[in-house]
């Protein structure tokens, strides 16, 4: 960068070529041979006028040429290049007057020509502008129609002005003042003119600053609304045609209030917004500076950025002095143009989005404040204001000084007010009183505030200062550190094929054996002779086999079956290398043997008419069903178990990355990191865009100090898939943990917008649907407006079957057994009848629930709720929505920061829900002492919500408080909306009813094992349903339960014990045997079950082969 930067500035100064070729659709006065010229201005300089030429209807040929140096001496030649261009008039010669020794000329229009190509890399362009009238002129009668008076004009360098390495080194920074908003009252459109100044400095590549002012702002009366389509203007001031001060081709840009990055982008501040840019005020500018910015200058600005973030933009109105009645002005008066400062304010801009990766643009309302040098060197380091260095916009726009048709008198003006300037500063010295030590109030300033005035303003990059990383490049980091698992080749049915190739095999082989037996004794069988004794049928076979042997044929059968056989060891078994260990290969020999031989059966049995067993029936747990499991076993601390599930739902399909996640979530439960970690990197290697998997890792790497590798697993999350506000969200929390303050609070803006794009949809859908079920209830009812409205029926409290209906799940029917058979097909056919009785079971648990509140009383909330489906869902935040995420999958360590988070940002107090997943928290850590302080608070701010009283029963239950835990348990039952986890809730509170061996107990908890069975049917919700049923002596409906509980998990040793229960008491003694063997066999650990099953075969005298 720094040889660019000497070889820009050691350049010698390249000419600038323009030629204007021709005019077209020109129209002049209407006189005999009208004559025309163009003038060529650029940077206030006069560069020449062309030949004074005749217009041939319209047309003319110019073919002027005329040029000007560009410098490289500093900032000023490359910057004057990209903002200021070259203004071309059209200028009419009439004929001359009698008497005058001058000739009388009009100025036809104005054209501009922009330069910017040229510092885009570009070393000639030809371009058709538009000639833009003056207002009286003759072409303001053809600029409304659709043929444009327009030149021809092409601009040359003899050398490209910037190298490659340059251009891509530099960049231009668009800065565009668009209008200030609600200003202060006293303005008044129609009193005394006033210059309205907008100033800010910028880093430059030297040691000053680039110092940008925009003056002449319009003042517009309330009411005058901007137009949809708004033109960018330059910032040169010796543009005398309305239409030529326009950049063509360049508009400002509109977006959505919640798009924008200022400070009143709220929904709040939407309904000021759109009064003030209606029926208020304003000022405008619509004015964009462009500044070129050497690689140098790129430094210095995010130098500035970084450390400051907010640059100050100054906004001042000064008195424009009428113009002089005669005589010319001073030197003096040159010095000062422009009366004294009034109406002092500053706005900061948040330039910090500008260093977010990939971000080339901000845009917003910004609020006008009262002037104040302490509070601007205290929040920017600026020491000086842009009022003494560039007074009144000086040297800048200069709209009110420069122009074609100057006045004479109006280079005398403003006298009096430089006097009256003069001595305020000659008062100002004698009490030294300098600005910077002014400690008195901005009065006018503050007229701002109470006015609530804001700015619009852009700053625009053609690139960004943090080049984004692109989404390629993020694959291949992620591919480097997990290379992507290449899919396994699918073979239609390669095992099966395999298997039907040796049976194919057999059959050859078996038809070649009978016919050779045929041959053999064939002749003796037609004649009767062949005897069908043992010791005859013996010698026919050795006869058989010897011939075999000597014949070679027994050598081709084996060499037939020998490449059958290897695809079955190659297919079915998956062994393809040899084994190490000679007692493993005499295992799989064993193995393989048994199942040759008996496909070989079957094989032949199939060949000779015999019905094959009946198939063993597949499976039917779909991968859901097991990860419900696995949750439940977790929940119940049986880890074992729970690992078998998730290891089942992996054989079945290892390459689906939720597999692996959710077993990567469940060692992060036993905080077993290493393996969580495989888990989610398998995950990333199955699927690399596997979005919760990515978060996980990084998280992890988080946690192990790899910083780097976590900042690449966060950011493919976010390029992955952008609109994920999780992902945003972790990643500003990790941006956070590395002290990256700007970066974090890029990642939760965006985070905060999608949030908000998504609760706006939401709400729209939830309009359309509320707005079409009022329309069908509208419908219904008609006919029936003469029904007394006193007979309708009245709604009663929400009860659990409303919820039971809102989330039933269908049961299985069948399901086969894995590795203990299932109990006898006697009792699995005796299920219909408990669907009916769930039906009505369930209806008595608001009843029992109704009675215990009775005994000991509950504060249940008495207001009427709403229908389920019409009750908006609570608006989390981002850092809720995060907190949670991140409790579910047990991944606690950014917990605690996304809380930190709510806990700032809460504007209206903490919520109730804050508490709740701060408690969960600290349960999940084992500090039941401050979860029990967090529900406490809960309970004060919101106690009607389930989950606090879900958590309570839970804290209870885990402090074996069992009384406390039924009661916080049943009233969260009572609520309409679930509480979080509702499984578990039911499982335990229908255990604690089954603990208390009392008759209204067991129905209570057969309702709530009930309403958990079909919610998400479970070994455990039936088996909480068998043993209810069976204390209740409703053996029937208990053996139905059990035999359910059996099918959806054949091993658990208690469901055994209970079948042996209800065989025993139904008299069925074969059965009763072989549940108690496979109770003993599953090791039954209930001591108390298992005496009640040794003294009921004892009473009966039968169930026991022991005995």
């Amino acid at each position: 960068m720094e040889n660019s930067e000497v070889e820009i500035k050691a350049r010698n100064p390249v000419p600038v070529q323009i030629t204007v070729l021709r005019g077209r659709n020109l129209k002049v006065s209407k006189i005999d041979n009208p004559v025309s010229y163009i003038r060529a201005e650029y940077n206030n300089i006069h560069l020449g006028d062309s030949g004074k030429l005749q217009v041939t209807e319209g047309e003319i040929e110019y073919n002027f040429t005329t040029n000007f140096d560009c410098s490289f001496d500093g900032i000023q030649g490359l910057d004057n290049l990209v903002h200021k261009p070259v203004i071309l008039t059209v200028i009419e010669v009439l004929p001359k007057e009698k008497k005058k020794k001058d000739e009388k000329t009009v100025i036809l229009g104005q054209a501009t020509v922009d330069l910017l190509p040229l510092v885009q890399g570009e070393c000639t362009f030809t371009k058709t502008i538009t000639i833009h009238p003056l207002g009286g002129a003759p072409l303001e009668q053809t600029i409304s129609d659709e043929i444009k008076a327009l030149l021809d004009v092409t601009v040359s360098v003899p050398e490209p002005l910037l190298s490659e390495a340059q251009l891509e080194g530099s960049n231009l920074l668009r800065v565009t003042a668009e209008s200030a908003y609600s200003v202060p009252e006293s303005w008044n459109p129609t009193g005394p003119q006033f210059n309205y100044i907008v100033a800010l400095s910028l880093p430059a590549a030297t040691q000053k600053d680039l110092h940008v002012v925009f003056s002449n702002g319009i003042l517009k009366v309330a009411g005058e609304k901007e137009p949809s389509v708004r033109p960018k203007r330059w910032p040169v001031g010796n543009i005398v045609a309305p239409g030529a001060q326009n950049i063509a081709d360049s508009f400002i840009e509109v977006c959505p209030y919640e798009d924008e990055d200022g400070e009143l982008n709220s929904k709040e501040d939407r309904a000021f917004r759109t009064e003030a840019e209606n029926d208020k005020k304003r000022v405008t500018w619509n004015t964009e500076r462009r500044c070129f910015m050497e690689p140098e200058a790129l430094l210095s600005l995010q130098k500035h950025v970084a450390e400051t973030s907010c640059l100050p933009v100054e906004i001042k109105r000064v008195p424009l002095a009428p113009p002089a009645k005669g005589g010319k002005s001073s030197k003096t008066d040159k010095t000062e143009e422009e009366g004294p400062i009034s109406f002092h304010g500053v706005v900061y801009v948040n330039m910090a989005p500008l260093l977010y990766p990939g971000v080339s643009r901000i845009r917003g309302a910004y609020p006008i404040a009262a002037y104040n040098e302490a509070e601007i060197f205290e929040k920017t380091k600026h020491k000086k204001s842009l009022t003494r260095e560039t007074p009144g916009g000086k040297g800048q726009s200069q709209h009110s000084k420069v122009g074609i048709n100057k006045s004479k008198d109006e280079k005398a003006t403003k006298e009096a007010l430089k006097k009256s300037l003069v001595n305020v500063k000659s008062l100002i010295t004698e009490h030294g009183l300098e600005p910077e030590a002014s400690s008195s109030a901005n009065v006018e300033g503050d007229q701002y505030v109470e006015a609530r005035t804001y700015i619009v303003l852009e700053f625009s990059l053609t690139k960004p200062l943090v080049q984004k990383r692109l989404r390629e490049d993020l694959a291949n980091r992620i591919a480097e550190m997990i290379p992507p698992r290449p899919l396994f080749p699918r073979r239609t049915s390669g095992a099966d094929k395999a298997v039907t190739d040796y049976h194919n095999q057999i059959i050859n082989v078996a038809r070649i054996i009978m016919d050779e037996y045929q041959e053999m004794f064939g002749q003796k069988l037609l004649e009767g002779k062949l005897s069908h004794e043992y010791q005859d049928q013996e010698e026919r076979k050795h006869k058989l086999i010897f011939e075999l042997n000597t014949s070679g044929k027994y050598f081709a059968f084996k060499e037939q079956l020998k490449y059958a056989v290897v695809k079955i060891v190659r297919e079915k078994y998956l062994q393809t290398v040899a084994f190490e260990d000679r007692e493993q290969l005499q295992t799989f020999l064993n193995e393989l043997y048994i199942y040759l031989v008996d496909q070989m059966h079957c094989c032949l049995h199939k060949m000779l008419h015999v019905d094959p067993p009946d198939p063993i029936p597949e499976s039917f747990l779909d991968s859901a069903q097991l990860k419900h499991f696995a949750k439940e076993a977790e929940a119940n601390k049986n880890f074992e178990l729970a690992s078998k599930y998730h290891l089942e739902r992996l054989t079945r399909d290892k390459s689906n990355p939720e597999h692996w996640f959710d077993y990567g979530t469940f060692y992060l439960l036993l905080n077993d990191y290493v393996k969580a970690e495989e888990c989610f990197r398998e995950a990333v290697a199955v699927d690399q865009e596997h979005i919760n998997s990515l978060i996980l890792c990084g998280t992890l790497a988080c946690m192990n100090e790899h910083y780097e590798e976590a900042d690449n697993f966060f950011e493919s999350a976010r390029c992955f898939e952008p609109n994920n506000i999780l992902a945003w969200t972790m990643h500003g929390l990790f941006y956070e943990s590395q002290d990256q303050t700007i970066l974090a609070e890029m990642a939760f803006s965006e985070a905060k917008k999608l949030q908000m794009a998504t609760e706006t949809l939401k709400k729209s859908l939830d309009e359309v649907i509320i707005d079409k079920a009022k329309v069908t209830k509208v419908t219904e009812t008609e006919p029936e407006e003469d029904k007394d409205p006193q007979n309708a029926p009245v709604q009663s409290e929400p009860v659990i079957p409303d919820t039971i209906s809102a989330h039933s799940i269908t049961t299985p029917e069948e399901m086969a057994t894995d590795t203990v058979p299932k109990s006898d097909s006697s009792i699995s056919h005796k299920r219909k009848s408990i669907d009916k009785e769930a039906k009505k079971s369930i209806d008595a648990i608001d009843t029992s629930l109704t009675a215990k509140q009775q005994e000991e009383p509950i504060p249940i909330p008495t207001t009427e709720q709403p229908p389920k489906g019409t009750i908006p869902e609570f608006t989390r935040s981002i850092y809720m929505q995060t907190a949670r995420f991140l409790l579910e999958v047990n991944a606690l360590q950014f917990v605690s920061r996304a809380l930190a988070h709510e806990l700032i940002c809460s504007e209206s107090g903490l919520s109730c829900e804050y508490h709740v997943v701060l408690a969960r928290l600290h349960m999940q850590q084992g500090e039941l002492g401050k979860a029990e302080e967090c529900l406490a608070e809960a309970g004060r701010i919101n106690h009607q919500n389930p989950d606090l009283w879900a958590l309570l029963g839970h804290l209870s239950y885990m402090k074996e408080d069992y009384t406390k835990a039924k009661e916080y348990y049943a009233r969260t039952l009572c609520y309409v909306h679930d509480a979080f986890n509702m499984h578990s809730i039911c499982l335990r509170l229908g255990s604690i009813y089954l603990q208390e061996d009392e008759p209204q107990s067991y129905k209570s908890a057969k309702s709530v094992y009930l309403f958990a069975s079909q919610r998400a049917p479970s070994c455990l919700t039936w088996l909480g349903v068998g043993i209810a049923c069976y204390r209740l002596n409703e053996l029937t409906d208990a053996e139905d339960a059990l035999c359910e509980a059996n099918i959806l998990c054949n091993s658990n040793a208690d469901i055994w014990g209970y079948l042996t229960l209800v065989c025993l008491k139904t008299g069925r003694k074969l059965e009763a045997e072989q549940t108690y063997k496979y109770a003993l066999k599953l090791n039954l650990e209930d001591k108390q079950l298992l005496e009640e099953i040794h003294q009921l075969q004892q009473t009966l005298g039968f169930g026991n082969p022991a005995l």
